[in-house]
């Protein structure tokens, strides 16, 4: 026959938002000696979950505990006054939890508290097509399908490397913590990751912490990196490529040989050689863009207003996450407009300037233009090596120089920092940015004079006011202008 239920005290209640949190026992189990399970209750949108504390206690101890209240005999030093005190003290705990939860707004399901609490939630791996479902993995991939192709890509390869190294089972829910993110550094260590691809990583599986927090999966006190607490994860650095540039008069031989520069007839394909020396030039010359935003440049409204003297685009980058970070101005100097000659295609309002790399109809996103734009950085590597050992060099340049060049070779020319940061589409913070959504705070004449010293030509110097001598610019005028107009210039 079964033994009557008894009636459950509750020594502690309290509703906080939309949860109710109290301490009581799990009356819906009952043992052969006829204790219950000493637990936290959380009740929420007509859902139910206890938290087992470990103790145990009948009905009828529990209900004392409950009353004692360290009046009478044995005072605040009774057992069950004590025994009360402590398990009170227990309760606060995870009513604070609750009360951040809310405060933060991540208190929305009894899944929440589950895995704040434990790491799993009540659905984890009821879906048996997907084993990740409702776990730190699922959260991951549901990432990882709202990045690029690009993007998408290395945290899938993150993504692969962490479950691979076995740090992490389905069953843990949600439950990552520091202690599992060394052992995957271990682990890729092990394995020989390099240290910059151990920081790609690194920062990929941080996007995944952040989203865990902000989904109430998971405390901000468990976020498990920090540069300053020597009890978190200090995402390593990848190495320097500071020394991974040319100078200006490196950059202004590469130029040369563009223009009067002959190719072996050894090498085949001369044609995509010069092809490809044109492109890492022009990624130098227009602001040390990389390969994705050449490939997509257009010739838009911004090129019509500017009277074909200046091109805009968008960092591919970072145009998705900051508006104030992506906006570029390309001034078109007397170098940059020879190449353009050559290469580029001619002006179509709302054209590719350069269709040969990506082509119209290709998806910027899309993995196919991310393998298109990943081979011809490959092209642009092996045949800049060939036109390395034409001119005599050690360095054979790849895409990546365009970029460090351009900021280094402007900074030591004493360029203003603010220009190179603005040219390179390097967001600022909010200062002016509002303003510049509608004024350029550099006019085109001022970006085309400190573009100038990206190169070492006769022709730029013309477009440097403080640096051209009054005997130059007389030459100058007298090349450009016949006798009858410079002496009606000087005459006023």
């Amino acid at each position: 026959m079964a033994r009557p239920k008894s009636k459950i005290a509750c020594i502690e209640s309290l509703t906080i938002g939309t949860c109710t949190v109290a301490l009581t026992l799990d009356g819906r189990y009952r043992s052969e000696d006829g204790t219950y399970l000493c637990s936290i209750r959380f009740t929420m949108n007509r859902g139910r979950y206890y938290y087992h504390l470990g103790d145990r206690y009948t009905a009828d101890e529990f209900d004392a505990i409950d009353k004692s209240d360290g009046r009478g005999r044995g005072g605040n030093q009774s057992q069950n006054y004590t025994e009360r005190c402590r398990l009170v003290e227990i309760y606060n705990h995870f009513a604070d939890i609750v009360r951040d939860m809310s405060n933060k707004g991540t208190l929305k399901s009894i899944d929440n508290i589950k895995a704040v609490l434990t790491g799993r939630v009540s659905t984890y791996g009821n879906d048996s097509k997907d084993i990740y479902a409702n776990t730190f993995i699922g959260l991951w991939n549901e990432i990882i399908g709202q990045k690029k192709a690009s993007t998408a890509e290395t945290y899938r390869n993150a993504r692969d490397c962490f479950i691979k190294s076995g740090v992490f089972r389905p069953k843990n829910g949600y439950s990552v913590d520091v202690n599992t993110i060394k052992a995957w550094i271990d682990y890729m260590k092990g394995t020989g990751y390099t240290q910059t691809t151990i920081g790609f990583y690194l920062r990929a599986i941080r996007v995944v912490f952040k989203a865990c927090i902000s989904q109430g999966y998971m405390l901000e006190k468990d976020y498990p990196f920090g540069a300053t607490d020597p009890k978190k994860i200090k995402i390593p650095s990848g190495a320097s490529r500071k020394t991974d540039f040319l100078t200006v008069a490196q950059m202004t031989e590469l130029y040369n040989f563009f223009v009067n520069g002959e190719i072996p007839a050894e090498y085949k394909t001369p044609e995509l050689i010069r092809q490809s020396l044109g492109m890492l030039l022009c990624q130098y010359l227009c602001n040390g863009c990389n390969l994705y935003d050449l490939a997509l440049l257009r010739y838009d409204d911004y090129y019509d207003v500017s009277e074909h003297k200046a091109l805009r685009f968008f960092r591919h980058k970072t145009k998705d996450h900051s508006e104030s970070g992506s906006e570029v101005i390309i001034p078109i100097i007397p170098p940059l407009e020879t190449i353009m000659a050559e290469l580029a295609t001619p002006y179509s309002h709302g054209g590719l300037v350069f269709p040969f790399l990506l082509g119209e109809g290709v998806a910027p996103d899309s993995i196919r233009a991310r393998n298109k734009i990943h081979q011809e950085n490959h092209n642009i590597a092996d045949r800049m090596a060939k036109v390395a050992k034409m001119i005599g060099w050690d360095v054979a340049p790849s895409s990546t120089y365009a970029r460090h060049s351009f900021a280094t070779n402007l900074s030591r020319q004493k360029i203003p920092m603010d220009y190179i940061s603005f040219a390179m589409g390097h967001s600022i913070g909010n200062r002016g940015q509002i303003t510049k959504r509608y004024i350029s705070p550099y006019p085109i004449e001022e970006q085309m004079e400190y573009n100038s010293y990206l190169l070492d030509l006769p022709e730029l110097k013309a477009l440097r006011h403080n640096d051209i001598s009054k005997e130059e610019l007389v030459k100058m005028l007298k090349d450009k202008m016949t006798k009858e107009e410079l002496l009606s210039l000087l005459l006023g």
